[in-house]
């Protein structure tokens, strides 16, 4: 009788112990700095739909992501965090992504939560394991965030190179329409520089470029160019047009058809407004892929300039 009493004691004390030595409460906090262009990171975070291109586990549902045996829910998005649930069918933590701007190209992640225990020794004992295994989760996957938006092309979807301008003489035509313009619209600009560019002796020095502009009364300006190794005269609705050579312009490579293209002019405009430049000409397509030629659109080669300063 006196073992099992002397048994129950030591429990207790045990318990009471542990009662006093766990707390009450046990907190995540995990953080980091990450390399990035501070508006195109608070822009791009917000869009969960392409959390599953750097979350280690897999996407549930549209805004809950599995990591291991916890189910993170992104609940609520402000201006600069995001309140995460993070459940593990028993216990649940809300917490919270805090992102602070340190400089225009750098940015702190800080991501917080505090879990509260009952006075059961038990529970608190539990609760501390998990949290600190959730803490290590955590920072894995800040890490994960670190590691894919610190990286340009997946901050904007396209490999945007800085280059400069290579050409300086282009000569240049237009026309209007209603609808968008089709393929033999635009090559039938193309064929009358090229006849142009023959009849005067001189030698085209690159890919068509394309700029089509759709007007507030909804119809749309069609501009092609061609590049020329010389300066030629304005005749009729042709003129001479000159970029500034040694200028700089920013440039990315679309593979597939307008509405690829047009996606990479969002990215692009995304870029030039993040990195605070300014365009001094209009951007436009250089058209790599002779599209009378090759009919299937998604092998379409396309260039995107746009000029900056």
């Amino acid at each position: 009788m006196r073992k099992w009493i002397a048994v129950f004691v030591i429990l207790l004390l045990v318990l009471l112990c542990a009662y006093w030595l766990i707390p009450g409460k046990t907190n995540v906090h995990q953080k980091t700095i990450v390399p990035v262009n501070t508006r195109a990171f608070a822009r791009e975070i917000l869009d969960e739909q392409k959390w599953q291109q750097w979350w280690p586990g897999k996407q549930t549902r549209s805004s809950s992501f599995k990591f291991k045996e916890n189910t993170y829910r992104l609940e609520e998005k402000k201006l600069s965090s995001l309140m995460i649930t993070i459940n593990n069918g028993t216990d649940s933590l809300s917490t919270e992504l805090i992102f602070v701007p340190l400089q225009a190209d750098s940015i702190e992640l800080s991501w917080n939560g505090i879990k509260n225990s009952n006075t059961n020794p038990l529970h608190r004992l539990q609760n501390l394991s998990w949290t600190k295994n959730l803490d290590a989760d955590i920072n894995l996957l800040l890490q994960k965030i670190r590691s894919f938006y610190s990286n340009e092309d997946n901050l904007y979807g396209f490999h945007i190179e800085k280059a400069l301008v290579a050409d300086s003489n282009l000569i240049s035509t237009s026309t209007t329409t209603r609808a968008y313009p089709t393929t033999e619209v635009i090559y039938a600009l193309v064929d009358k520089l090229r006849n142009y560019i023959q009849k005067n002796e001189a030698k085209e020095l690159g890919y068509p470029m394309l700029n089509i502009y759709k007007n507030p009364d909804s119809f749309y300006l069609v501009r092609v160019a061609i590049p020329t190794d010389k300066k030629l005269n304005n005749s009729g609705d042709i003129q001479y047009r000159w970029m500034l050579q040694g200028g700089n312009i920013l440039v990315t490579e679309v593979k597939g058809g307008q509405q690829q293209i047009e996606r990479a002019f969002i990215k692009m405009e995304n870029y030039v407004e993040d990195h605070r430049r300014i365009a001094p000409a209009i951007p436009f397509q250089s058209l790599v892929t002779d599209r009378r030629q090759e009919p299937d659109t998604n092998k379409w080669i396309t260039k995107v300039y746009w000029p900056v300063m």
